[in-house]
C-alpha cells in the first residue's frame, strides 16, 4: 500500500508535519517493501486551496492512503470523494514510528464523510 506522510523536511528521518496542505515535503512509501519517494509539495506557498491542490498533486502518484495531523475541510470532501483512506498520526512523530502503528492497526482513521452544517465538529 503507498502511503503519503508530510514531512517538515525532505529526508526520511525528518519529523512528520502537522500541516497536510502546507507541509514543505510529503513522503510516498509502500508500508511493505519500505520503498519510498520524497517529493516538494508544489502547493505549501498558494494563497488558498493548499490543501486541495495538494491531494490531486498526490493522487498522480497513485497513493492509496494518507497519514496526516490536520486536514482541511476542502481537502477533505476530495479526499473523501476520491475514496482515499486517511488516518492520524496522532502521538507519532516519524516515519518509522507512523508505519509501525500502521501496521499494527493503531492509527485512527478520519472521519471524512460530509456533515450538516451545524454538525461539524469544531
Amino acid at each position: 500500500m503507498k502511503l503519503a506522510i508530510a514531512l517538515k523536511e525532505n529526508k526520511y528521518d525528518s519529523v512528520v508535519d502537522e500541516r497536510f496542505g502546507r507541509a514543505p515535503y510529503f513522503i510516498i512509501i509502500d508500508n511493505e517493501t519500505k520503498e519510498y519517494e520524497i517529493i516538494e509539495n508544489e502547493a505549501k506557498d498558494e494563497n488558498t486551496g493548499a490543501g486541495l491542490k495538494a491531494v490531486k498533486n498526490l493522487e498522480k502518484h497513485q497513493i492509496d492512503g494518507i497519514i496526516a495531523g490536520e486536514i482541511g475541510p476542502k481537502a477533505g470532501e476530495l479526499i473523501y470523494d476520491l475514496e482515499i483512506p486517511t488516518f492520524k498520526f496522532g502521538k507519532y512523530e516519524t516515519v518509522e514510528k507512523i508505519l509501525k502503528a500502521f501496521n499494527e492497526n493503531l492509527l485512527e482513521k478520519y472521519d471524512l464523510s460530509p456533515k450538516p452544517m451545524g454538525l461539524r465538529k469544531a
